[in-house]
């Protein structure tokens, strides 16, 4: 409400629908700027955040400090003995609200905290990537029932981050060897495209992932691994393939967030992204032996031109966007 608030008193000022001396009093009135009590809000939610988590990361510091002062049983005991703690205290905070959500996050990092404590006690031998899969896997039930888009969010990560171990680890991906760097990127690409997509589809039926924040996160490194690829590919031209499926990124990207709904920052990545390429193209056609001041000359130009035609187009699209809810 307060985004679309904004959006329509700019375009009442900007038609001069609002006279300059009442715009203070409109954007206070419409709680635009914020007040004293949603600032209070704010440092609320913010000190709860923080104390949470700085709980979280007090058992993990505390272990790692006191590691030679403390049995294997004492070390085990405090890590579970919180996490029971913060368990227990769950079931007894209404679930709506925020304190919960802070408490899961908690305890999902504790059973991180938990399953290292686990490995540098008992020298297990797991590689690194199975300390992150399991850890995500352990907390799924907390994922699951806190509906909470930060909490799957680090999930999420998690599965990332076991990701990219296991193919540093391994250089395969279901028994298929694949060193080729690139290989990663399309595992990274193709799971963060996924994720982006289920989340995008699913944000119209539960309205705990009405999260704008996490599904331009999914977006932008979804965005990001695919344009290293189309990088990749015009330095090395096996990876053709590339191409095509940015392409298609990028007019599905249109489609839904300028054709289906508006959203400027997905748009600004795709722009962002194009820009890109188009610029490395440039770079990559013109060989470094004949490269003199003309040709930066006019690679800036080219810079300029897609920067200035991308920033019209997007505050266009804001007007349109600030005009259909006047």
């Amino acid at each position: 409400m307060q985004e679309s608030n904004r959006n329509t008193i700019i375009a009442l000022i900007e038609n001069g629908n609002i006279k300059e001396e009442n715009i203070n009093s409109v954007l206070s009135l419409l709680e635009i700027i914020p007040s004293s009590m949603a600032w209070y809000n704010f440092i609320d939610k913010l000190l709860l955040w923080f104390g949470g988590l700085a709980l979280a990361f007090a058992m993990m510091f505390f272990s790692a400090y006191n590691w030679s002062a403390l049995t294997h049983i004492e070390k085990f005991a405090i890590v579970e003995g919180v996490m029971f703690l913060t368990i227990v205290a769950y079931l007894y905070v209404d679930t709506q609200k925020l304190l919960s959500k802070v408490i899961l996050m908690v305890s999902s990092i504790l059973v991180g905290v938990l399953l290292a404590l686990v490995g540098q006690t008992y020298q297990t031998g797991a590689d690194s990537w199975q300390l992150f899969f399991y850890w995500a896997i352990l907390i799924l039930p907390f994922v699951s029932i806190g509906r909470f888009s930060a909490l799957w969010i680090v999930w999420i990560f998690l599965l990332n981050l076991s990701i990219t171990l296991y193919m540093d680890t391994f250089g395969r991906f279901f028994g298929f060897y694949l060193y080729e760097e690139s290989f990663a990127l399309w595992i990274m690409f193709i799971f963060n495209t996924l994720a982006w997509s289920i989340w995008e589809f699913s944000s119209h039926r539960y309205y705990w992932l009405k999260s704008n924040w996490a599904i331009r996160l999914l977006g932008v490194v979804s965005i990001i691994s695919i344009t290293w690829l189309v990088l990749i590919s015009i330095v090395d031209s096996k990876y053709i393939f590339s191409i095509f499926v940015w392409i298609i990124t990028l007019l599905l990207l249109y489609y839904i967030y300028r054709v289906k709904k508006i959203d400027l920052f997905m748009l600004s990545m795709g722009a962002f992204s194009f820009s890109i390429v188009v610029v490395n193209v440039l770079i990559f056609s013109i060989s470094w032996r004949h490269f003199e001041l003309l040709h930066i000359f006019f690679i800036g130009l080219v810079v300029l031109a897609l920067g200035a035609g991308f920033a019209s187009w997007l505050k266009s699209l804001q007007k349109e966007l600030s005009d259909e809810r006047v």
